[in-house]
């Protein structure tokens, strides 16, 4: 009886151990914000269903003394407190699915990346603007603007801007190598070739027309005639702020180094991220005296070598 009395409760202890490790059925995901402690954290999860009890996940922190990681998580299925404990030690965070199309500026993708809750728009604008982040990747710009591939990513909620750019940059460096060995041969330095690719992503969206595009450039910069690209122009009032959407005759005076009315030459960056076909076509342009094109309204152009005949095609075109 005297034993009985001795081992009654170490028994409902050692079951009430082995009842705290159980693993739990769960779909949940949780956010863990930033200060929390460790035992604030246990309790979170109990709470939320993920554990039997907040000793369990104690008891494998006193274990394992590891650094818990703010951020969102995920759980599904049958999860135990020890795979709850290392994906929350691993910082292994719920990801969102976040597609940046071709052609996207800085602009666009710090508004796709808020709009996920990624980060703040501003935050991403600031640092992708900076001149010592071009500096870091080796880039002769002040702003990363061009080398940020377009593609699908997998980013957690609040995600420090620098480690989407790093990411977004790397890929780039990836993606083009093989093109990058062709850079010597074409007498065009990393950033001409991306600033081109840029615009030529821009002004058309029909693969065949890329390489005429880039021809209508590579000519004109040979001429040293102004290249008159629109999206340049509306590129200036998006860095200023004022794109409303409407290109008007006075925007085409403004007096701004990437307003290529204004200035001759290439603007002093890229005008958005191109795609692997756009940074192609800009390596290899069509062979043809083109000097100009306009629009027929339909998503295709009509390329012209004289001044005279453009005037024709803009009046036939734009009526």
């Amino acid at each position: 009886m005297r034993y009985l009395k001795i081992f009654a409760p170490l028994g409902l202890i050692f079951v009430f151990l082995i009842y705290t490790f159980l693993p739990v059925k769960t779909n949940k995901t949780v956010e863990i914000s930033y200060g929390k402690r460790s035992l604030d954290v246990g309790t979170l999860l109990y709470k939320e269903g993920i554990l039997r009890s907040p000793l369990s996940f104690m008891a494998i922190h006193v274990l394992v003394r590891g650094k818990l990681e703010a951020g969102e998580y995920e759980f599904s299925g049958l999860v135990f407190p020890w795979d709850v404990y290392l994906k929350i030690s691993r910082g292994q965070k719920k990801l969102y699915k976040i597609t940046i199309p071709e052609g996207y500026d800085i602009y666009d993708i710090a508004n796709t990346l808020e709009k996920h809750s990624i980060c703040k728009a501003e935050d991403f604008i600031k640092l992708a603007n900076s001149p010592d982040t071009a500096k870091k990747y080796g880039l002769r710009t002040y702003t990363i603007e061009g080398f940020l591939f377009p593609d699908t990513y997998y980013f957690s909620k609040n995600t420090h801007p620098i480690k989407i750019i790093d990411t977004m940059f790397r890929n780039f460096l990836r993606r083009t190598e093989s093109l990058r060995a062709q850079l010597d041969g074409k007498k065009l330095t990393l950033e001409e070739w991306v600033i081109i690719a840029s615009m030529i992503e821009k002004e058309t969206g029909t693969d065949e027309e890329r390489s005429l595009v880039s021809s209508v450039i590579h000519n004109r910069v040979k001429k040293n005639m102004p290249l008159q690209i629109d999206p340049t122009v509306i590129y200036a009032l998006k860095r200023r702020g004022e794109w409303n959407r409407w290109l008007t005759r006075k925007h085409l005076q403004l007096e701004d180094p990437y307003n290529t009315y204004y200035y001759k030459g290439l603007p002093p960056s890229p005008i958005c991220n191109p795609g692997i076909k756009s940074l192609e076509a800009a390596l290899n342009p069509a062979k043809t005296n083109y000097l100009y094109f306009v629009s027929m309204g339909n998503g295709r152009h009509v390329f012209s070598s004289s001044y005279e005949e453009h005037l024709k095609n803009i009046a036939m075109y734009r009526k």
